[in-house]
């Protein structure tokens, strides 16, 4: 059984269906998503705006960005997708994967805004960072959703 048949979907296969699952289970899954961010993003922009006093930005956003990436990593493990199935080791890995993707993108995209703004103020620079921020989520997500915490494909002629 295809997963678009099993969330009620149509459409191709591939990557897109796997990411974003049609019905409730899919908006679910989206607003776990969405609380475990908000409250990473709270707990982000703390700690950036703390390391801004020690360290320049892009150093503060990886420091941020990592403290907040084991709450990350485990909440979404848990409540978002459920993914007791597979090994946590190799889970952590591919997670860690992603986030250095996402890091490296936040990284790319902070230091792009701040080239284009000369000298802005910490709430400006913070809210830029919560924006790079933002890219990296989505990566996160579209990644967590069809590599790192998929489910195992049902096997032919099993029932579900």
């Amino acid at each position: 059984m295809t997963i678009e048949r099993r969330h009620g979907a149509e459409g191709p296969p591939g990557f897109w269906p796997k990411v974003v699952a049609a019905g409730r289970g899919g908006a679910m899954r989206f607003g776990s998503f969405a609380l475990v961010g908000v409250i990473s993003t709270g707990a982000f922009v703390a700690l950036y705006a703390l390391g801004r006093t020690l360290m320049g930005p892009i150093a503060a956003n990886f420091t941020a960005l990592s403290l907040t990436m084991l709450f990350n990593f485990a909440a979404n493990r848990k409540y978002t997708f459920a993914a007791t199935h597979g090994p946590i080791h190799v889970q952590a890995v591919q997670y860690l994967a992603v986030y250095l993707l996402g890091l490296g993108a936040s990284s790319a995209v902070l230091q792009a805004s701040l080239s284009l703004v000369s000298e802005p103020g910490r709430m400006l620079e913070t809210a830029i960072a919560t924006g790079a921020g933002g890219v990296a989520t989505v990566i996160r997500f579209l990644l967590l959703s069809a590599w790192v915490f998929r489910r195992p494909q049902a096997r032919a002629g099993s029932t579900p």
